[in-house]
């Protein structure tokens, strides 16, 4: 449901487009002055402000700016008398999405405000384009994207495996993205993002929760994360949905993934599970070393950068390349995509300057280990709700409290940042 903020100072106004928003399904909230809409921004997820430009304190501009520095996936609408017309053309020019004119018809309001959102709906596409599993020069990867074709043509059920950040989601997208008969939805099944109460525990419950998100998935693909993580119960049952399907109008293609090796993950799973998932496993390739992947994966992502801090950055230094290229990338492909975020939050001409390049992989946001006196400790040592903590402050210092970009570094969408960022009282930090 669509979350709507009236800023207006008078308050029949607010109260009056509040009851209209409300009639037509829309979470609808009201703040007089800027200091309270600014409060409600930070305290929850809006995804369109409707804001008057004349206020007895601060104008509709300055209070734009600043919704765009700190949220810019959220829209803004100004409304206007008919005198600052021309000031409406100009808060276009500096982010908002449309103008409506006072007094106010509802109808043309609403049929704006719709527009409004299939435009961000467009946007937000156009930047999934710029970030969509691609595929790089080189053999390996060449022999990579005709494994997953093929899991693709075929409808198999599919285990991937690879290093933290070598792309297994994205992968998994992409054979549903390419598959020629999917019309279900994409559906993940994490057992860590499962509410305790909902966890099988045994054996009577674990078929339940499979069927559940296998009916989510009818159709489509269930992507099935860190198959390790799962007991025996449970990976028992996927089995059952994995050998017992029929290849009919409901069939469900399963793919699996795994951070564990071969060899580490015949420990962990039962024999016939493995024995099935072992004999197609698809790898995802490392970036160690690889240098020509390295530099395609960064000016790939410089392009996506680009569009997320509105910059035109075209190149990297000499000097900003030899590091990129010489470093190891243990978080692989979602590190390095941080990493030019984080360039390019950084940058202000058209190239990553040299002077940036000491600094530009300390604080890494995505490593699966954590250097300190020169010894690898996994992160799995740590508890996991101080490590997340973190990992988010983090990603929020590294945006400069941009929810978006943030979103964006954690691989998260913003409603779920901002709950976040309410459950670990984190305060933005200069």
């Amino acid at each position: 449901m669509r979350r709507i903020l009236i800023l207006d100072d008078n308050l029949t106004i607010c109260l009056m487009l509040k009851s209209w928003l409300v009639k037509r399904g829309f979470v609808a909230e009201t703040a007089t002055n800027v200091e309270d809409a600014i409060t409600l921004v930070k305290d929850k997820p809006f995804d369109l402000i409707l804001s008057d430009i004349r206020m007895p304190e601060a104008d509709g501009f300055s209070f734009l700016s600043w919704v765009k520095r700190y949220d810019s996936d959220i829209l803004v609408m100004m409304m206007t008398g008919f005198v600052d017309i021309e000031s409406a053309v100009e808060s276009m020019k500096s982010g908002a999405v449309d103008y409506i004119p006072k007094p106010i018809d509802p109808e043309i309001l609403f049929g704006k405000i719709e527009d409004a959102f299939k435009k961000h709906n467009k946007n937000i596409e156009k930047r999934k384009t710029q970030t969509m599993f691609v595929k790089p020069p080189g053999e390996e990867y060449a022999k990579l994207f005709d494994k997953l074709h093929e899991a693709a043509e075929k409808e198999k059920h599919i285990l991937i495996l690879g290093d933290r950040g070598t792309g297994k989601s994205s992968a998994a997208r992409y054979i549903y993205e390419k598959s020629m008969r999917s019309v279900g939805a994409f559906i993940v099944f994490d057992r860590e993002d499962m509410p305790n109460k909902m966890k099988p525990a045994a054996s009577d419950n674990a078929e339940p929760a499979i069927q559940d998100y296998l009916q989510q998935a009818r159709g489509g693909v269930l992507f099935v994360k860190s198959i390790e993580n799962f007991d025996t119960f449970e990976q028992d049952a996927i089995l059952r949905a994995i050998t017992t399907q029929k290849k009919d109008e409901s069939f469900t293609q399963i793919i699996l993934c795994t951070d564990k090796s071969k060899n580490d993950l015949k420990k962990e799973l039962i024999p016939k599970l493995y024995q099935y998932l072992e004999k197609d496993a698809i790898t995802m390739p490392s970036l160690n070393g690889n240098k020509e992947e390295i530099l395609f994966f960064a000016h790939h992502f410089l392009i996506f950068a680009n569009i997320e801090v509105n910059k035109n950055i075209r190149s990297f230094s000499p000097e900003v390349e030899h590091v990129l290229v010489t470093y190891s990338w243990p978080g692989n492909i979602q590190e390095i995509k941080n990493t030019i975020l984080k360039a390019a939050l950084n940058t202000r001409g058209t190239e990553v300057p040299k002077e940036i390049a000491p600094e530009l992989l300390k604080n890494k946001i995505i490593d699966p280990v954590v250097e300190e006196d020169n010894a690898l400790i996994n992160v799995k040592s740590l508890r996991k709700e101080n490590y997340e903590r973190e990992k988010i402050k983090d990603a929020l210092d590294l945006a400069k409290w941009n929810k978006t970009m943030a979103a964006s570094i954690l691989n998260i969408d913003r409603k779920t940042l901002y709950n976040k960022i309410k459950q670990y009282k984190l305060e933005v930090t200069n």
